[in-house]
């Protein structure tokens, strides 16, 4: 997720923030308050990109659904959140308004790819949020050390599942078959860039 301004949070109603022109600056909806996020930097971007370009290529191949970065989502909540990356499973895709670009309602996987800066904004309110929410997969992604780590949703809360250390596949329990290594994704040439609305 991008940086988050302190200082830049405003209470609001939910009608006044979905009267927001689009951004920049871009913003959050969590607990009645406005949150301003900034841009990421270069290396978030390029983990965004290729994680993106990873899920992309097996959901498709496999018909599960779609994958997105730069969505806008609203939540069951009425809570707004911009994730890093989303799966929408083929029987959710009726949550995505194709005219708005906007998803209605929770994603099947919420992705937030962590700088130490945005660690307790995302592990902290975002991470209730989501659980709240009973949003069924959450997956952080650490941009410094790519440490990944996986969360599912059950009666109880999240649990933590499935995790790889640098330089370790992540076998995702959401996805039995894929692999993936960041590490060497990010060293890899092949992956394409993507348009920031694919």
């Amino acid at each position: 997720m991008a940086v988050v301004i302190e200082s830049e949070r405003i209470p609001m109603s939910l009608e006044d923030y979905e009267e927001l022109p689009e951004g920049p600056p871009f913003y959050d909806y969590i607990d009645g308050v406005a949150i301003r996020v900034n841009r990421p930097t270069p290396r978030h971007s390029d983990i965004q990109v290729a994680l993106t370009w990873v899920l992309k290529q097996h959901v498709q191949t496999h018909k599960l659904g779609r994958v997105h970065h730069e969505i806008d989502v609203r939540l069951p909540s009425h809570e707004w959140v911009g994730p890093d990356i989303i799966f929408l499973s083929t029987e959710h895709n009726g949550r995505m308004n194709e005219e708005k670009g906007d998803l209605y309602g929770c994603p099947d996987l919420v992705v937030e790819i962590s700088s130490p800066s945005t660690r307790p904004y995302d592990r902290g309110e975002k991470f209730g949020l989501y659980e709240r929410n009973q949003v069924p997969w959450l997956w952080f992604v650490e941009q410094d050390s790519l440490f990944i780590e996986e969360y599912r949703w059950t009666t109880d809360g999240y649990l933590r599942g499935r995790s790889a250390p640098p330089g370790h596949i992540f076998k995702p329990g959401l996805f039995p078959g894929l692999d993936i290594e960041l590490e060497q994704l990010l060293g890899s040439e092949e992956v394409p860039p993507l348009k920031e609305a694919e």
